[in-house]
């Protein structure tokens, strides 16, 4: 049976330098177990509450 993981909010595609969040497409990467885990980016935009709270998927700053 497909049961979800985790889903955590996550960019389409990885920032450029200098490029501010708030520019990046902006979605879910859930992870669903199936024997072997699977991921899935689904774009569906999370509020900007649940944006600015994520765990993962930080932008570094650049020296």
């Amino acid at each position: 049976m497909r049961q979800i993981v985790s889903k955590e909010p996550w960019w389409a595609k990885p920032p450029r330098q200098g490029q501010d969040e708030s520019e990046l497409e902006w979605g879910w990467l859930v992870t669903y177990n199936e024997g072997e885990p699977r991921f899935e980016f689904v774009k569906q935009r999370p509020s900007q509450d649940e944006i600015r709270n994520r765990k993962s998927c930080r932008i570094t700053p650049h020296e």
